[in-house]
C-alpha cells in the first residue's frame, strides 16, 4: 500500500475558471504520480458543478482511475475560493457518500464503526489562501 495526497489550487479570473490538481506520494520523495487541470470558460459553464464541489470529486475519480489500486489516499488539501458563489470545497460528507456510492472504500483510509458501517479517515484541509 502507497499513501498519497492531492493538493487542489484554483484560479479565477474574469472569463474563465481553472481547477489544478496534483497527486502526490506520502513517502520522503513526494514524487509527483498524477496532475491535472480543467479550464472553464465562464460564459459556457454550468455552475452548479462548481459551486458542490462535484468538479473536484470527478478529479478524485480521474486520479483513482489512472493509478494503481494499491494506491490509498490519505489527504486532501483544498484551496477556498474567495468567492463561494462560484467555486465551493466538497463537504466532508459528499466526500464521504461519493467514495461509498463509487465503491473507492480500498482507495482511502478508512474503518468500520461497532455496527460495520465505513468510517472515512482521508483527511481534508481547507485553505484560505491570501493572495
Amino acid at each position: 500500500m502507497e499513501l498519497f495526497r492531492v493538493r487542489f489550487i484554483n484560479k479565477i479570473r474574469p472569463d474563465t475558471i481553472e481547477i489544478r490538481y496534483r497527486a502526490t506520494l506520502e513517502s520522503h520523495s513526494s514524487d509527483t504520480i498524477f496532475e491535472g487541470h480543467q479550464l472553464f470558460h465562464r460564459r459556457y459553464l454550468k455552475y452548479q458543478l462548481l459551486k458542490t464541489g462535484e468538479v473536484a470529486l470527478r478529479s478524485i475519480n480521474n486520479i483513482f482511475s489512472a493509478i494503481p489500486d494499491d494506491f490509498v489516499l490519505d489527504k486532501i488539501s483544498f484551496e477556498q475560493s474567495h468567492d463561494r458563489s462560484i467555486l465551493e470545497v466538497p463537504s466532508k460528507s459528499s466526500f464521504d457518500k461519493y467514495v461509498i456510492e463509487h465503491h473507492y472504500l480500498n482507495r482511502v483510509i478508512c474503518h468500520e464503526n461497532k455496527s460495520n458501517q465505513p468510517i472515512i479517515d482521508t483527511k481534508i484541509i481547507t485553505e484560505l489562501r491570501i493572495g
